[in-house]
Parts: C-alpha cells; structure tokens; sequence
C-alpha cells in the first residue's frame, strides 16, 4: 500500500507538470497567433502607406494616445491600458476594395486602429463595455470612395471640417466586422523620423506616443506641409523630417490574465509579468 500511495503521487505530481505545461504551451500558441493577425494587418498597412509631401496641410498620419483609455473603455480599475496608440493614415491595402474595384473615384482606404476594453457579443452600445468585455484591438478599413469623399484634403483626420462625414466616430470604428484581435493589453508605436539637426547632421529620433514624460511623444501628424509632434525633447526639430519606419509593439494576455484583470490580487504589472506575451515589429514605410 506504501509503494502504491507513492506511485500514484508521484504519477499525480507529473500529471499536474504536465499539463501545467500543456497550459503555458497552449496559451503561448494563442497568443501568438492573436499578435500574429494583429501585426500582420499593421504591417501590410503601413507598407503600402500613402501620403504626400506638395506644402498643402492636408493631414496624412494621425497618431495620438487613446483617448478612450483614461474612460472605462481603458479596463477596469487599477488594471486600465496603460498604453495605447490611436492611428489614422491612407493606405493601398489590398482588401480596401472588398471584392468591388469597377466604377468608382478612389484609389487608396484611410484605416485606423484603436485598442479598447468593451463588449463586442451583446450589442452594446459603443461608448459602453458591457456584459462581457475583452481587450480589443479594432481596424476600421473606409472604402475608396467615401475616403476620397469625406476623409482626403482634411486637416486633422480625426475632426473634419464640412462637407466631409467623420468616418471615424466611436460609433464606425468600435463594431463588430472591424474586430482585429482580442486579448490585446497594449499597442505601442514609436515613428522612427529622419531629420537634419541644426548643426546639419542628419539623425533619427524615435517618436514614441506616451505619456508626455521624459522623451516620449503625445501626439504625431504627418501633414503636406511637414511633421506636427506634441511633447518629446526635439518635437520643434522634426517639422522637416521624414518619416521611414514604425516600430509595433503588443502586449497580449492569455485568457488567465484576462481573467486576473477583472478579479483583485494581483497588480497589473503581475499580470503582464506572469500572462503575458510581448510581440514587435518594425516596418519601413514609403516615403512620399
């Protein structure tokens, strides 16, 4: 009876490793493969990304923090996004037609990408997060047409001036088609920006939208007439700049530490710390 009461400790003991195991190996593949889809879509944005440089102010790239993130769209509480990058730009993207490229007068899509807390099963209503909320990263692709309608020739995408319809309200971009990825806790992005300093040395700096602290940035636009950047050390250099990369990096939770943001415990750093997966890719992206 002693041996057998070891044997089977000893064969529950490697069970329980073993699917421990299971379920760090299990968890890891479907994290990756929600950072996969996520990364892969950017990617393919930003490398066929439009935009001009003729000296009009027409905005190209509208990149500022989430707003949404400080509201109870950000998590719950002590466990909110502490980082989110809300993205606005024109691209060739080869979905923008949807299966219908006869007729019409545009050519490129405007996209953005926006990462919320919310429910996307019950319906509810944009501003809301619902019944059964997860970390969302949603992609909303504007059909040729209504971007050469009513998103080109703006001077700040995410407020347009009439005629144009804003094609970027909570209401069109928080729905159900536009869902990307689920389970995503951050989206960072860091333009990566050539400039001549004034001593006539050409450097890169690396446009981090942040928190305004220290050296990152609050906002990035890429306008016709040059680069607008809000905070950061060297904003006032870069007007002339060019952009030629962006940096992606995700932070996605497996679905134990989805489910450790809405129970007490642990604080949010623990929770990236033992249920999280970080994930990054730099793109270089056309040059106008």
């Amino acid at each position: 009876m002693s041996v057998t009461v070891i044997l089977l400790g000893m064969v529950t003991f490697m069970t329980g490793v073993s699917l421990e195991g299971y379920g760090n190996s299990r968890d890891k593949v479907v994290t990756s493969r929600e950072a996969k889809q996520a990364l892969d879509a950017i990617t393919r944005d930003f490398q066929a990304m439009v935009s001009r440089r003729d000296g009009n102010d027409y905005e190209w790239l509208h990149a500022q923090l989430e707003p949404k993130i400080a509201t109870a769209l950000g998590g719950p509480t002590d466990k909110r996004i502490s980082n989110a990058c809300r993205v606005i730009f024109f691209t060739g993207a080869p979905d923008r037609y949807d299966g219908d490229i006869t007729g019409g007068s545009g050519d490129v899509s405007a996209v953005s990408y926006r990462l919320v807390y919310r429910d996307q099963i019950s319906g509810t209503a944009a501003t809301s997060v619902g019944a059964f909320p997860t970390f969302t990263l949603y992609r909303h692709l504007v059909d040729p047409d209504d971007t050469f309608t009513n998103v080109l020739g703006q001077s700040n995408l995410t407020s347009p001036v009439s005629p144009a319809v804003n094609q970027f309200t909570d209401a069109l971009d928080f729905t159900a088609e536009n869902v990307l990825a689920e389970n995503i806790y951050e989206l960072s992005m860091t333009f990566i920006v050539e400039y001549t300093n004034a001593s006539g040395v050409t450097k890169l700096e690396r446009v981090t939208i942040g928190s305004t602290a220290g050296a990152q940035y609050s906002s990035f636009r890429m306008k016709g007439n040059g680069i607008v950047a809000a905070g950061g050390t060297n904003a006032a250099l870069l007007g002339d700049g060019q952009l030629v990369g962006v940096e992606i990096s995700i932070t996605v939770l497996s679905d134990k530490g989805l489910v450790m943001t809405q129970k007490g415990g642990m604080t949010r750093g623990d929770i990236i710390n033992e249920y999280g997966y970080h994930y990054t890719n730099l793109i270089s992206v056309p040059r106008p």
